[in-house]
């Protein structure tokens, strides 16, 4: 298997969990990027627990060509292991350099309350 990234949009928040192989970070981000765009979505849910290995491949798959960070005013919330998230600071940084705001959370309700605050 490459990867998959299934979809869910609910109250203005697009959701999408992505299973797979890393080596993929530049398609998977172009895909969440386009996904974003075509429902308009300001706030993102993107879940990469089931993604394998990730260490390494964060900035391209957030921030790639194309990518869902590459949209000002964008929030990003990263579902991911608590025990990869040490690895989050660069890629926070970066999409703050891009105009948006990326929290890599280890719990998806504190990660849907972060989206639910107005921004």
């Amino acid at each position: 298997m490459s990867y998959r990234i299934h979809y869910q949009a609910r109250a203005g928040v697009l959701s999408a969990v992505v299973l797979g192989k890393s080596k993929y970070a530049a398609r998977i981000a172009r895909d969440l990027g386009a996904q974003a765009r075509e429902r308009a979505a300001r706030d993102l849910l993107i879940d990469l627990r089931r993604l394998d290995d990730r260490i390494g491949s964060l900035g391209t798959l957030l921030a790639g060509r194309d990518g869902p960070a590459r949209a000002a005013n964008r929030r990003i919330a990263v579902l991911d292991l608590v025990e990869n998230d040490r690895y989050y600071v660069f890629a926070e940084m970066l999409a703050r350099s891009l105009g948006c705001s990326l929290r890599c959370f280890a719990d998806p309700a504190a990660a849907i309350r972060w989206l639910s605050r107005k921004a």
